[in-house]
């Protein structure tokens, strides 16, 4: 993603036109800056992070699986 790119979305998040589904994400609640900070990531940057997430998501199951028996 280039600069230009990174602004025109950072301002579209900030404001983002009325009715849209950008500005009924934002008064839902959702933190629209982080999809911009996964843009920021080359494939292999969010494979790593995919493969990190899904690690920890593993052992909690082993930990949760270990507490119930």
């Amino acid at each position: 993603m280039t600069r230009s790119e990174e602004k025109r979305l950072l301002d579209l998040v900030k404001t983002p036109p009325r009715g849209s589904r950008i500005a009924a994400a934002k008064r839902y609640g959702v933190d629209l800056t982080l999809n911009i900070r996964r843009l920021r990531l080359t494939p292999t940057q969010r494979a790593l992070e995919m493969e990190g997430a899904l690690r920890l998501f593993e052992e909690l199951r082993r930990a949760s699986r270990s507490l119930a028996s």
